[in-house]
């Protein structure tokens, strides 16, 4: 094995290491604690300051939403209270953690609060700063071996930190979605370039188990993930076997399933048994954000990007239905199909406008490399693999809004796919490329 060779490999294998702590990290969250009668008991107090936090920011450096930080807040006495990070405590009742949002980060954070003795604010901007640094890292390690020319790896170094800068500007729960990518993907090219197939797979094993992880905090990160890697295998191989790499990729995001099937069956057990319910559906509401997503384009129906919007429509129809749940999110799905039927063009046309200004943004970030995309028939499966990227993550800001967060993975996918494309044909000679078979 060459020096090259094992380099790839400790990395693949220092990677492993780093996403099987996830985890372990969430898992000791359900063991038993010590209780703190004084954080478990009936409290007006501890209510009021979670009512009084929401409308303001968090004490954290990275940006963070507040009602991320006060559910963070409960779960952290949840963990005090019962030893389980999966139940909030509100200082009135027992709840479920996480209502209307991805509760991975709820049972992150608080894990390693408790571990570590810091506060909530400092670890989650550890958790953050780590987040980032580590898919800067990895993902630059990959770009290097990506391109071995001297200029190459300077524009390269210059690109990532631009997409570091992205993701520590926009923070919050949103750069589980792009560091796993921005870790993974080089990698995975790199090894699809050198036609090493054993480690291609492997590369595309673990960023499918990382990306299945993250989704956990960052709903739609698995998505993105497999259609890139579904994408590139099947436009790589050109009609031969496939199964192969395709199983690996489904087994990847296996444990990851499991856990979070488990802890929910865990939280459910524990608060049936404080003669409490798990009202709210079990990660981010999808159907609510849907719905205001359509004030994109000014309109009567929905007047405003506002979530007591879609509140308001919910309590027209069910005055007692309780926020999150499952019969909430079906009435919104329902008002969305309904608007639909009767005003068609009120729909196409916030879906017009929000592809339109996409297609405008990629536009921008593809002009440099734009005489390079698709050009090149032996490496058309790098391309294909990056717009079905591009495109799933587009769905982020398509389906709900074109704000700043949503857009994040999409143009950082974009930038990468630039920049990968003008490096490979500034920078690599033509009897340096090899055809890929």
């Amino acid at each position: 094995m060459s020096k090259k060779d094992k380099s790839t490999y400790a990395l693949a294998v220092l990677l492993f290491i780093m996403t099987t702590r996830a985890p372990a990290w969430c898992l000791t969250g359900d063991r038993t604690a010590v209780p703190d009668l004084h954080s478990c008991r009936y409290s007006d107090q501890v209510y009021e300051g979670d009512a009084s936090q929401m409308p303001r920011n968090p004490p954290t450096h990275f940006r963070l939403m507040a009602s991320r930080y006060v559910q963070m807040m409960q779960a952290a006495r949840g963990y005090r209270c019962t030893g389980t990070v999966t139940v909030g405590f509100t200082g009135h009742k027992y709840v479920q953690g996480a209502v209307t949002d991805d509760p991975g980060i709820s049972w992150l954070v608080p894990t390693i609060s408790a571990f570590t003795g810091l506060s909530l604010a400092s670890t989650f901007d550890l958790v953050d700063f780590a987040v980032i640094v580590c898919g800067l890292l990895i993902g630059f390690a990959g770009f290097w071996e990506l391109y071995p020319d001297r200029r190459a790896r300077w524009l390269g170094a210059a690109v990532f930190l631009c997409l570091a800068f992205a993701q520590a500007k926009l923070a919050d729960v949103y750069i589980f979605q792009t560091a796993p990518l921005i870790a993974g993907i080089p990698w995975v090219l790199h090894f699809g370039l050198s036609r090493n197939s054993f480690a291609l797979n492997l590369s595309a094993a673990l960023l499918a188990f990382v990306c299945s992880w993250c989704s956990l905090v960052r709903i739609g990160t698995t998505l993105i993930c497999v259609a890139f890697l579904t994408t590139l295998f099947i436009a790589r191989r050109r009609g031969q076997n496939v199964l192969l790499p395709l199983m690996l990729i489904a087994l990847a995001c296996v444990p990851a399933m499991i856990f979070t099937n488990y802890m929910i069956a865990r939280r459910n057990i524990f608060l049936a048994g404080l003669g409490e319910t798990a009202p709210a559906v079990n990660r981010h509401t999808v159907w609510h954000s849907i719905y205001i997503g359509l004030a994109f384009v000014p309109n009567s129906e929905v007047p405003a990007y506002d979530d007591s919007v879609a509140m308001n429509k919910v309590r027209s129809i069910d005055l007692v239905v309780q926020n999150a749940s499952p019969r909430y999110e079906a009435i919104l799905r329902g008002a969305v199909l309904e608007l639909a039927r009767r005003r068609p063009m009120l729909v196409i046309g916030n879906l017009v406008a929000k592809v339109g200004f996409l297609a405008l943004l990629a536009a921008i970030v593809l002009l440099p490399s734009r005489r390079f995309l698709f050009a090149d028939r032996d490496v058309v499966w790098l391309d294909a693999a990056f717009v079905a990227a591009i495109g799933m993550s587009a769905m982020n800001a398509i389906l709900v809004i074109p704000h700043a967060s949503y857009l994040l993975t999409f143009l950082c996918l974009t930038f990468l796919y630039s920049s990968v494309k003008l490096c490979g044909g500034l920078f690599v000679s033509p009897e340096q490329k090899d055809p890929v078979v």
